[in-house]
């Protein structure tokens, strides 16, 4: 018996099965003339027992649609041996969404980013479809497909066309199709519980298939669920129509035991919160059952496109050692990030501060900034989130991790590769839950160079100012220097260069500043040409420097408050104090007084 089947320019084997349907199998194959791998459509005996209006239907709905995310027709060929006709697609070499859920990696779902690209791209299809007209009605992980690109990138496709047809916006269908746990619930009772109901459907039950399809690959489980799965028709008719409005799934764990509803998605789930708070509503509104509140498509394509085109903000909150994300609106400003930011972390606006790299957040933006416009972030160069009231470290709570499964005492090849998957998914939760606290102790690092970065460089750049104010010299009068600024503290970075110009700079300063810089510093002349600074004037420049110096140490947060004492120290002259065997001039005392008043009084 020969395995080798084939049409006018195409050969397939039938060992190499892509997957199977209730009305045909889909082969691998390749193009006769240049080699080209494809995938063929077959249709068995059942498919050719419809009406030919109905086996036609398919053909005309894939030369009607041509979309980057439906899966691309190559051709229509007569099979040889007078078999029927076959649909020659494009291959989509990384498989079904199905199969890629099920791989023990994704048995809790897809990570972020690949949920977000299955959301754009089963939007974009299901939108060309509308806008021809058409309804899918058997949309399901199982007919979305992985292609990748010849760059590496993925997209994901719409396939099976077998159920689809034309359909006005208003126009309704009686005919059934689909997969029982994507169906919606009034067909559900038509198709599954067999009641002779007399209802019509429209094209939004598509949405209720979109709505679970989504949950299942958020979370790697269908959304309703009862104990003993398909066997259990009656419970999981109640789950679908009873639930109220909002809530998005409902498991039953034991026979004839209560409903377990939920308006969340489980802790489990790889979506981050921030994403969460997105894509709740979304599937609240998709997996609703009451007529006067179900979306429309275009409600459905507005609320996507809002989500999709929001701006993902990484940060860091270094005082639970944790990852957040924050989305952005294109227009949403700073304000909105620090509410966001609250809502995930409980530190109030009032008390937050962000640094991006080694600079505070609002040096690289400013306050009306809109989101699409802030600067990239990613998972290893988040912004920083302190707490300036609040110095403690302590881990955030962790959700709990899954059970090992037990194995059983009886030897069994089926339910042994059950547990041997089961355990494979536990383990792929431990190691991102590894290679997350591995990521967090780096950034604890960071953030530790980088406070300290800043720290050091805005320390040294008050210790420059108040030098500026405080110090004097003159050409022609009598010569001296006041004490050196405080230093900063010590192992923060750039601190121990900065020092090295300052004092280089008193040097040059001290063997006489030129009349005209004391001037341009706003010194005021005495009566002669070397006089010195009133000790009024001296005391204000020294006031205003310590105000500068205690709005920084309030902004830096209560862990720089040692800088400002230590400022405080070095300042305030002591009694008997001599300074290259002169007493300290009035000037000098009275200026000095004045940067720790102010200092303080800031």
């Amino acid at each position: 018996m020969s395995f080798l089947r084939g049409s006018e320019n195409y050969v397939w084997c039938t060992t190499s099965v892509l997957g199977k349907g209730a009305t045909g199998a889909v082969f691998q194959g390749v193009n006769k003339n240049n080699g080209e791998p494809v995938a063929v459509k077959t249709f068995n005996q059942l498919s050719h027992m419809r009406p030919h209006d109905v086996q036609m239907r398919e053909f005309e709905v894939l030369k009607k649609v041509k979309h980057e995310n439906i899966v691309k027709l190559l051709a229509i060929e007569e099979e040889q041996e007078g078999r029927g006709k076959v649909i020659v697609m494009e291959l989509c070499t990384g498989g079904s969404l199905f199969n890629i859920l099920d791989d023990p990696e994704n048995t809790y779902g897809l990570q972020e980013h690949e949920f977000l690209l299955v959301l754009e791209h089963l939007t974009a299809g299901m939108k060309h479809l509308r806008d021809n007209n058409l309804v899918h009605r058997d949309l399901k992980p199982g007919n979305i497909m992985k292609y990748i690109n010849e760059d590496g990138t993925t997209t994901y496709k719409l396939t099976d066309f077998g159920a689809a047809r034309e359909l006005q916006e208003e126009e309704q269908f009686v005919s059934l199709y689909g997969t029982e746990e994507y169906l919606h619930p009034d067909m559900y009772e038509r198709a599954v519980l067999r009641k002779p109901v007399g209802k019509s459907f429209g094209a939004t039950v598509d949405l209720w298939s979109i709505g679970v399809t989504l949950y299942h690959v958020a979370t790697g489980q269908l959304p309703f669920r009862p104990y003993g799965g398909r066997k259990n028709k009656e419970t999981m008719f109640y789950i679908t129509t009873k639930k109220a409005s909002g809530v998005i799934s409902g498991t039953q764990t034991t026979d004839n035991g209560p409903i377990d509803w939920a308006r969340d998605l489980p802790p489990h789930c790889q979506l981050s919160v921030g994403l969460r708070k997105l894509v709740t509503p979304l599937l609240a509104g998709l997996l609703e059952v009451d007529p006067h509140r179900i979306w429309t498509f275009e409600r459905f394509f507005s609320e996507v496109q809002v989500t999709t085109s929001t701006t993902a903000v990484h940060v860091f909150h270094v005082n639970k050692a944790a990852s957040i994300k924050v989305f952005l609106k294109p227009d949403e400003k700073y304000e909105h990030l620090q509410t966001y930011i609250c809502e995930q972390t409980s530190v109030v606006a009032e008390s937050q501060i962000l640094l991006y790299k080694d600079k505070l957040m609002l040096n690289e933006i400013n306050e009306n900034t809109p989101g699409k416009d802030y600067p990239e972030t990613s998972a290893e160069e988040p912004l920083m989130l302190f707490n300036k009231n609040n110095n403690n470290v302590s881990m955030a709570p962790e959700p709990e991790i899954p059970k090992f499964p037990v194995f059983p005492n009886i030897v069994s090849v089926e339910n042994d590769a059950s547990q041997a998957k089961t355990a494979c998914s536990v383990g792929h939760v431990l190691k991102r839950r590894v290679e997350a606290l591995c990521a967090a102790s780096v950034l604890c690092g960071a953030c530790v160079a980088r406070w300290g970065s800043l720290l050091g460089a805005r320390l040294a750049r008050v210790a420059a100012r108040a030098e500026l104010c405080t110090r004097t010299g003159a050409g022609g009068g009598a010569r001296w220097t006041w004490p050196r600024p405080p230093r900063a503290p010590a192992r923060l970075g750039g601190a121990r260069a900065a020092r090295a110009r300052l004092a280089a700079r008193r040097r040059r300063r001290a063997r006489g500043a030129p009349r005209a810089a004391l001037a341009a510093r706003g010194v005021r002349r005495g009566r002669g040409a070397g006089a010195l600074p009133q000790p009024a004037a001296l005391a204000r420049q020294g006031q205003d420097a310590g105000r500068q110096v205690a709005r920084l140490v309030a902004a830096l947060g209560a862990g720089s408050r040692h800088a400002l004492a230590h400022l405080q120290r070095r300042a305030v002259p002591r009694a008997g104090a001599h300074h290259r065997g002169r007493d300290r001039p009035p000037r000098q005392v009275a200026a000095a007084e004045g940067l720790a008043a102010g200092s303080c009084s800031g």
